[in-house]
């Protein structure tokens, strides 16, 4: 009889061995995951939102409309399928932290803001940097504190929404995802140790900016981050400098610019960059395909 029963205890204990290391071995790979994968989105302020829009319409990226904010911010989405995109942002008054930040920045001029990078699980990355060694604070956004070296980056999660239809990624220039963000900072430790410790990979890069350039990168996923030098800011204390989508086919670019009266820099092989005079403040650059 104690040999009839010793099958089914052995394989109840083999299958709770089977389930605990199956468990284990999850939350393992869960810890070992990247805690970032790739870009969110890039924060563009504009004096004149409106003016900012007919420019980027003119460009060739279709439009949605942003929801009103309680502080008075307006924006506009550039949005792609993937749930990348370009937030064209503005704010008209000093209400909150935040847009007090923003009125200051505006009067600097218009430019890009924040990098906003993408962070599946928020929960893992606020304990690894919110507070600590890194000082990160969490509301809605994971983000640094104002005035924190490392404030102009942002993470977020898709901002995808049931909202969302067909139109909104339909742009005439081809576009389909956001690729690459340009920051320009000198001796950057503090962005690459943060970098690091959420999953990015350090390598250099030959790169046109719009001269040839060697740089460092950091990758996430597909993405990329350019670190140049800070020489590159156009607007002092505003790191972000530039943005590179990544299109079907530079035809497409090529005709709508053109068609708007557009004059396209020479870049690298395989893309059409934009300058800060033509699109009101960031460098764009348009990529073949990935």
């Amino acid at each position: 009889m104690r040999m009839k029963h010793s099958f089914p205890a052995a394989a109840a204990a083999l299958l709770l061995i089977s389930t605990t290391f199956g468990l284990n071995a999850q939350r393992a790979a869960q810890h070992t995951s990247p805690l970032v994968t790739g870009l969110d989105h890039i924060i563009i302020l504009f004096n004149d939102l409106d003016a900012a829009a007919t420019r980027y319409r003119a460009m060739g990226f279709a439009l949605k409309p942003g929801r009103p904010h309680d502080n008075g911010i307006r924006n506009q989405h550039v949005k792609f399928e993937d749930g990348t995109e370009l937030e064209l942002l503005t704010a008209p008054e000093a209400k909150d932290q935040l847009t007090t930040q923003h009125r200051r920045y505006l009067a600097q001029g218009d430019g890009p803001a924040h990098i906003v990078l993408y962070a599946p699980d928020a929960d893992a990355l606020a304990k690894r940097i919110v507070g600590g060694e890194f000082g990160a604070e969490r509301d809605g956004l994971i983000t640094f504190p104002i005035g924190h070296r490392l404030r102009p980056i942002f993470f977020g999660g898709r901002n995808k929404s049931p909202t969302d239809r067909p139109e909104h990624f339909a742009h005439r220039n081809s576009a389909y995802a956001l690729t690459r963000a340009w920051l320009a900072v000198d001796d950057a430790a503090p962005e690459l140790k943060l970098f690091g410790a959420v999953g990015g990979s350090v390598s250099e890069e030959d790169v046109q900016v719009p001269e040839p350039a060697r740089v460092r990168t950091v990758t996430f996923g597909a993405d990329r981050i350019l670190l140049l030098p800070g020489s590159r800011q156009r607007l002092p204390g505003r790191p972000v400098v530039g943005a590179s989508v990544v299109v079907k086919a530079l035809s497409d670019v090529h005709r709508q610019l053109l068609a708007s009266g557009l004059k396209p820099m020479a870049g690298a092989s395989g893309t059409v960059l934009l300058p800060p005079e033509q699109t009101h403040g960031i460098w764009l650059e348009f990529r073949e395909r990935r």
